[in-house]
């Protein structure tokens, strides 16, 4: 009921001075002045009184006009609006950033909603409402579209560090955050504002069905190439040579691996065929020719 109060103030009050001046017209008596009074004499309005219905007039007037400015320095920031520091595309994710603010800054008394907070953090510019100072330019669950038309950012499919995200497409409102680092599948930790009411906060929370936007000029950094791992450099041996095969050895790669390798492996005189008759002299070769597994054997050098 609170809320509902608030958000229709503005008819309330013009349907009860319409209530009034229906009574006045009714059952009062029109003045020589042309004013209309209960007793027909001339209204007596006091200087004071003067004073309260100009002033309610102006604040009736900002109400009707909450999204428009107010006097001629704000109208002239808002027409030169291309041109504030900080604006358009080519910004980077390193100024967005730079702009976050500690947790509790509730910009001086003004206030923070979630859309306020990101819309300064992508383009440096706080302020969107002369009447309502804590708001943002859209409701939160538009930033990230309203800054892909705008400012010329992009979607991405993989938010990183700086990235604007929008969320709450089947509620009203939504709610709009800066993506720090994923604590899981479809959470993360953020930056926002509104966590705790109109302050900035920094905190866990459920992106499941989010969407997120970088700078136009943002480019991924290249995946890294893998460095393939090196061939051990056999070490040579001298005199006889102990050796047990395992499962997976290859002879000529083993005699490599032994340093016995003299530059010829293949072949009637390479030294595959010559270290071969060893181990048959030493019956290490099982019925299908495989070396025995598990048996130690020794070779012994040309």
């Amino acid at each position: 009921m609170k809320k509902w109060l608030v958000n229709n103030l503005p008819w309330l009050i013009l349907v009860a001075v319409a209530l009034l001046c229906t009574v006045f017209i009714i059952v009062g008596s029109r003045a020589d002045d042309g004013s209309i009074t209960l007793d027909g004499k001339p209204a007596k309005i006091e200087d004071y009184t003067n004073k309260f219905i100009e002033e309610s007039n102006e604040a009736l007037y900002r109400i009707m006009n909450e999204d428009q400015p107010t006097d001629e320095d704000t109208i002239r920031q808002f027409e030169s609006v291309d041109d504030v520091e900080g604006l358009g595309g080519s910004v980077t994710l390193e100024t967005v950033k730079s702009r976050r603010l500690p947790d509790g800054d509730n910009d001086s008394g003004r206030g923070w909603q979630c859309s306020k907070y990101t819309a300064y953090l992508a383009t440096g510019r706080r302020e969107y409402s002369a009447a309502h100072p804590d708001y943002g330019p859209v409701n939160g669950k538009a930033v990230a579209e309203w800054l892909v038309k705008n400012y010329g950012w992009k979607y991405t499919d993989t938010p990183v560090e700086g990235a604007i995200g929008s969320g709450g497409f089947n509620t009203q409102y939504g709610h709009t955050a800066m993506y720090l680092y994923s604590t899981g599948a479809n959470t993360a930790m953020v930056n926002d504002a509104n966590y705790t009411p109109l302050k900035v906060a920094t905190h866990n929370m459920n992106i499941s069905g989010w969407v997120w936007v970088v700078p136009g000029d943002y480019v991924p950094d290249p995946e890294p190439t893998p460095t393939p791992t090196p061939e051990p450099t056999p070490t040579p041996v001298s005199g006889d040579v102990t050796y047990t095969y395992v499962k997976g050895d290859y002879f000529s790669k083993v005699l490599v691996n032994l340093g016995l390798d003299e530059g010829n492996l293949w072949g009637d005189n390479g030294t595959v065929n010559y270290y071969s008759q060893q181990l048959i002299e030493q019956n290490m070769l099982d019925y299908r020719g495989n070396v025995k597994l598990g048996i130690p054997f020794t070779l012994k050098r040309r």
